[in-house]
Parts: C-alpha cells; sequence; structure tokens
C-alpha cells in the first residue's frame, strides 16, 4: 500500500514540481477511494476548478496541509 509520502514523490515527480496536490476531503469524496488530484496552477484554473480545488476551497486539502494533520494528530480533520 502506498503511504500519503510516497503518492507526494510520484505526484512531483509527474507534475515536475509546478502543480497543486491535494485531496477532496469528506463529504466531499467523488469516489469512495483516497486518490491525489494533481492541479494547474491557480492563475491557470477556471471558477469552477477554484471552486473545487483553490485555496480557499472547502471541498480540498492541500498535500501539504494533509501531511502535517496526519503527522499531528495521526488523522485528517
Amino acid at each position: 500500500m502506498l503511504s500519503v509520502e510516497r503518492m507526494e514523490e510520484i505526484g512531483k515527480n509527474i507534475a515536475e514540481g509546478r502543480k497543486r496536490m491535494g485531496f477532496h476531503m469528506p463529504p466531499f469524496s467523488s469516489v469512495p477511494h483516497l486518490h491525489l488530484h494533481v492541479i494547474a496552477p491557480a492563475s491557470q484554473m477556471s471558477i469552477r476548478s477554484l471552486s473545487h480545488y483553490g485555496p480557499q476551497s472547502y471541498w480540498f486539502i492541500t498535500m501539504d496541509r494533509m501531511v502535517q494533520q496526519l503527522r499531528t494528530h495521526n488523522q485528517v480533520k
């Protein structure tokens, strides 16, 4: 099984470090399994995409925040 940190490493290799990465937060998950989204920079996103994956979205948690919460609380809140 892949760890979240391994998913991040693979995502960075694919995106060459230029894209946002993260996850949908329950109950807004689009499918019933953990999957990583690799997303274009906010400056290249449509308004609809920004609402779903942007920095202020309630539906999306960045990779950095996810890893921090897992290390600190052993869960995502």
